[in-house]
């Protein structure tokens, strides 16, 4: 599904990091498009207006269009996003060329859904990997993976090979990276201890 905000990218006059740097100033993004065997084409895009399109929740799988000079609208997605290492502020985009109708290889963020039983017993969730690199049909591509972890007992693991995919979608990352594990604590233990305990005992009345 494609996004149905459209950002406007207009053409970079001159290039170099003085330029880039005073065109963060007047409140523009560098970005850079390329992809498909296409020229690429350097651009700047509104600070503001792209801001207000993170916040409607876009991740570097989301399908967006862009409009560019001369071409028109073309849909893509973010490759890679440079971040000024103390400000936090995006300092420089690239976006990537896709058609609706091929495939595309990407990275898609992972959402661990419900709360383990076992951390109420004071287990500890532990996080693997944030996203897995899936191939996919850019018509199909999904802007998360939903993981669901609510039956994820202690001891448990879920590996990237557990995760149900798009229909038509492939694996990229490695099978065997962990997404989420379940760790026992000391607590936990007195709590499976204790509620074993309390059981009624097979045969007893």
């Amino acid at each position: 599904m494609i996004a149905e905000t459209v950002i406007e990218v207009q053409p970079r006059q001159k290039l170099g990091s003085n330029e880039a740097r005073r065109n963060r100033r007047a409140g523009s993004i560098p970005v850079n498009v390329y992809g498909r065997k296409q020229p690429s084409f350097n651009g700047l895009v509104d600070r503001k207006a792209f801001a207000a399109f993170v916040r409607t929740g876009i991740s570097r799988a989301t399908v967006f269009n862009i409009n560019l000079p001369e071409e028109g609208l073309v849909p893509v997605i973010i490759r890679e996003v440079q971040t000024h290492p103390v400000r936090g502020s995006i300092e420089h985009l690239d976006f990537f060329r896709v058609a609706l109708d091929e495939p595309v290889k990407t990275p898609v963020p992972l959402r661990l859904q419900g709360e383990p039983l076992g951390v109420r017993q004071g287990a500890v969730l532990q996080r693997g990997v944030r996203t897995l690199t899936i191939k996919c049909l850019t018509s199909r591509l999904p802007k998360e993976i939903v993981v669901d972890i609510a039956d994820l007992k202690i001891g448990g693991r879920i590996y990237a090979r557990d995760i149900p995919l798009p229909d038509g979608a492939q694996l990229l990352s490695p099978a065997t990276q962990l997404v989420a594990s379940l760790v026992g604590t000391r607590a936990s233990a007195e709590a499976t201890a204790a509620a074993a305990s309390e059981a009624p005992k097979k045969g007893k009345k």
